[in-house]
């Protein structure tokens, strides 16, 4: 049994720094196949996060095409911030459903963030060994269930670094423990059913190096002001042990395929230091409306006196509750307000523009109206600085509806302000205005977060376009599954009723 085409996706992981371990002869799985495969290696989209990347890939086409920006999305017609299958975002296809249609063997297993559905002809995980999942694992079909949880149950990494105490380094390394069984449960069940029948395309995803890049960056990066020399040491430098075991799991499963399969790799976005003032947006944004002299909103207050009362620690623990809850108290005022923030991966902060006929208490007019508040935003967040070296904070600002396209523009937030990390050797502590005094920032939990890089591995003899954004990557694996073989000749060789 066999694989014509095989896709690995790897979920946060870092092109540079897999070039310097393959240099130091580290990964020699990803560096044959590096060796006979077509590189490419690009930027994001501009200010997106994980979530864009992943499911412009799934479609085909950009952000504005799918309203998918980040894993909580603002609903307009309540102003609450939900996780993303709770929202209004639009309905879409992945390619696979596409080639599914047309009567392809197809298997997916564990694409980041995706909005799944069942195949006809084939086996979908969803959420099974992903980082930090949003729902319970979705199995199609149903059956699959058993047979995955023989190979892997009780995941103690699911619920994310935060979810149990991880203060010492045994707790730590428990955390590593369980992230590395997964690699290889997810392995060993991608072998399987490689052995088990013949597939037209089989992608195998997996999400361990956005795990550790995010919670042991720093263990990774001796100038980080966190590193801890005696910790990266016991903990055997977890980055690299995580890339070590995915290079092994990867000739595995490259193996179990056949000579004969085109290989493709998809991975991104890369890792580095977290450096974000998105704790000091709903302040920002507070500030910059209402001016700077307007009394403390309910949501200040209790995050002053969470800061006050709580250590760091404890703190960490309960930030998603501790954001929820702000938001909650927020949500009651931005009815009010002209803009205010909403979630974003920590590269860049987003801003929604509360605009009438969108959201249900719109205040702000479309056209010369909904520019000038965009103009007036874009201008004052240039004017916050670094407080620990004077130095700019904003990059650069995105503004949606003239740096991208598509039918669901009106899903996005309407501004994003990406944070100029070049200048900062650590992350904000404080940001000051002239025009809009200081802002305090939490030290976050996590030391490492996304950068803008991706790549792309093709075989040697594709001959389409450079790929420089991740929806480009659609094309060339569609491409590779229909010139393998016709579907009719496919189901002339597909068993009749098989279980995956």
């Amino acid at each position: 049994m066999t694989a014509r085409t095989l896709c690995f996706g790897f979920d946060g992981a870092d092109h540079a720094f897999m070039d310097a371990m393959m240099a130091a002869g580290e990964l020699p799985a990803f560096a044959a196949l590096k060796a006979k495969s077509r590189i490419f290696n690009f930027e994001n989209d501009a200010a997106m996060g994980a979530a864009q990347f992943w499911n412009s890939a799934s479609i085909g086409a950009g952000p504005g095409h799918h309203g998918h920006y980040f894993y909580m999305q603002f609903k307009p017609d309540t102003y609450d911030v939900v996780p993303n299958h709770d929202s209004s975002i639009p309905d879409i296809k992945p390619f696979w459903n596409t080639l599914d249609d047309e009567g392809y063997a197809i298997a997916v297993v564990d694409w980041h963030r995706l909005q799944p559905k069942p195949l006809k002809n084939g086996l979908l995980l969803d959420n099974w060994l992903g980082h930090d999942p949003l729902t319970d694992t979705l199995y199609y079909p149903p059956a699959l269930k058993d047979d995955a949880q023989q190979h892997f149950s009780g995941d103690i990494a699911g619920g994310g670094f935060a979810a149990l105490e991880r203060n010492t380094a045994e707790e730590m390394q428990a955390y590593l423990d369980a992230l590395m069984q997964r690699i290889d449960a997810k392995t060993a069940f991608c072998i399987d059913k490689l052995n088990g029948r013949d597939w037209d395309l089989f992608i195998a995803c997996y999400s361990e190096a956005h795990d550790v890049g995010h919670y042991f960056y720093h263990l990774c990066d001796r100038a980080h002001p966190r590193y801890d020399a005696s910790l990266a040491t016991k903990l055997k430098e977890p980055l690299r042990a995580c890339y070590r075991r995915l290079d092994a799991g990867l000739a595995k499963v490259m193996a179990a395929a056949g000579d004969e399969a085109r290989i493709f790799v998809y991975g991104g976005p890369g890792m580095e230091m977290l450096i974000s003032a998105n704790d000091a947006m709903e302040e920002m944004m507070r500030r910059i409306d209402l001016g700077i002299g307007a009394p403390p909103s309910v949501a200040e207050k209790a995050r002053t006196g969470y800061r006050t009362l709580l250590p760091q620690k404890l703190r960490w623990r309960l930030a998603p509750v501790a954001r929820a809850l702000r938001r909650r108290f927020a949500n009651h005022e931005y009815a009010r307000r002209r803009f205010f923030a909403v979630p974003h991966n920590d590269n860049s902060g987003a801003v929604r523009i509360n605009v009438k006929g969108r959201e249900k208490h719109g205040i702000v007019a479309r056209g010369a109206a909904y520019d000038a508040v965009l103009k007036e935003i874009a201008e004052a967040v240039q004017t916050f600085r670094n407080a620990d070296n004077g130095r700019p904070i904003v990059k650069r600002v995105i503004c949606v509806p003239k740096d991208y396209d598509g039918p669901h523009i009106d899903v996005l937030p309407d501004l994003f302000i990406e944070w100029d990390r070049d200048g900062a050797a650590q992350n904000f502590s404080r940001i000051v205005s002239d025009k809009y005094g200081e802002i305090d920032i939490e030290d976050p939990l996590r030391t490492g977060d996304h950068n803008a890089s991706g790549f792309f591995w093709g075989p040697t003899d594709y001959a389409g376009p450079t790929i420089t954004r991740p929806q480009q990557v659609t094309a060339p694996l569609m491409d590779a599954v229909r010139k393998k073989a016709a579907p009719q000749e496919r189901a002339a060789h597909r068993p009749e009723n098989v279980t995956p």
